[in-house]
This record gives structure tokens, sequence and C-alpha cells, in this order.
């Protein structure tokens, strides 16, 4: 038997794929106020809002902690939507957004995107249509993973280095340079010889006591990122 729900309440789902877009909230608010835009049109209280930050579209369910959440505020909540700003939002994996799609069903409650994307009904045109965006959207996750791939190939065919320098390094036209927090970095770990603790290298560097410690026990010694400036180092 189908549980009871109330169709007039919704929770919220927003994603971004990247640290950066989370720590700049823009892509987040975007989704946010668009939903909150819907919600106010549709006459939809909201119960709940959730959000993966920096998540990729293609994690797997355990990795999707705000998801999560939302499902069992739907069931806490009775809510009779789960609402996104677009389907890529629930996830770009086709299975798994077939499977959010049967549990939210489960419940007695709908999965509607913002954009419509089939979301309106059930009815077969309806269901096509959310298969088709589904696999479109697999589709762009797997291009733009490959167009990454094949640009870090050719940025070693050509000798560039790729990747994130370790702390007190940049990369400056495919060379590894000194960056300005190069000095910094060498007081540091010679304060950190002397036995100064995590806290203090913190001082130094700006970051917290835990943070200077994963930075500086890359180097063995002050001697090693001396010796390791000197070798990989273009200035």
């Amino acid at each position: 038997m189908t549980p009871t729900t109330n169709p007039t309440v919704a929770v919220l789902l927003s994603r971004v794929s990247t640290g950066a877009q989370a720590a700049s909230g823009l892509g987040l608010e975007a989704q946010h106020a668009a939903m909150l835009d819907f919600c106010e049109r549709e006459g939809l209280t909201v119960a709940g809002s959730f959000v993966d930050a920096g998540v990729s579209g293609r994690a797997s369910l355990d990795e999707r902690t705000g998801l999560l959440a939302a499902l069992a505020s739907v069931v806490e909540n009775r809510a009779g939507v789960l609402l996104v700003s677009s389907l890529d939002r629930v996830a770009r994996d086709p299975l798994l957004l077939l499977t959010v799609e049967k549990a939210v069903k489960a419940s007695g409650a709908r999965l509607v995107s913002v954009k419509g994307e089939g979301t309106e009904g059930d009815d077969p045109s309806a269901v096509f249509m959310r298969r088709i965006l589904s696999a479109v959207s697999e589709m762009e996750a797997n291009l733009c993973s490959a167009r990454t791939a094949a640009a870090i190939r050719a940025k070693v065919a050509r000798g560039e280095r790729v990747g994130k320098p370790r702390r007190g390094f940049k990369v400056e036209n495919g060379s590894l340079t000194k960056a300005p927090d190069w000095n910094l970095v060498l007081e540091a770990l010679r304060l950190r010889e002397g036995g100064a603790p995590w806290r203090v290298c913190g001082d130094v560097l700006g970051c917290s006591g835990q943070a200077a410690g994963v930075a500086l026990r890359k180097w063995d010694s002050a001697e090693a990122f001396l010796s390791y400036t000197e070798e990989n180092c273009a200035g």
C-alpha cells in the first residue's frame, strides 16, 4: 500500500560537482532560488532543504549524504514532492536516477524538476522524456571526462606538469615555480625541525595546525624541501 503523503509539502535537493562551486555558493544559491520560486508558484510548503556540495553526479549512493538525507526527510515529513532544479542534480547515472525515482515513488511522493523534464506525470510520454534526458546527461558527463583526460594527455606529451602542486609551489606556463608562500613553507619547516608544534607552523602559513601538518608532512625536512626546489623548480 502506498504511504499517505501531502502533495503540497516539498523537500528540496541541490548539488554541485566541484569544490570551487561549493565554496562560491553561486551554483547552490541559484538552484535554491529557482526551487523556492517554483514552490511559491505551485503553492508548495518547504519541509527541508538538503545539499550535496562538491559531489559528482556519478557518485555512488553511499557518497550522496545530502540525497540520502533528503530521501529520509521525504518519508519523515510525508512530503509529496522531492524537488530539484533539474534532473541532473539528482544524478548523471541513469541507474541511480531510476533508483531514486523508484524510492521516492515507493514513499508516496514524486520526483519533480523545476524544468519539467518529463516529471509532470507518469504517462508513457513523460517517462520516455525522463529516460532520454537521463541518457543525455550521462553522455555529457562522459564527454566532459573524455575531454579532460585528452587535455591531460596533451599536456604530458608537451612535457608540462599536471596535477595540483605542493604547498609553496605553483604551475606557470606548464612549469613548476615558487609560489608567493615558498619562504613561509621553508620557515615553517625549520620551525618544525626545531620542535615547534603544528599550531605554530599553521600560524606561519596562515592556516590551522592540522592543515599545516597535512602540507608539511610531505617533506622530511627543510633540506628535502630545498632539494626538491633545486631539482624541479624553474625559478
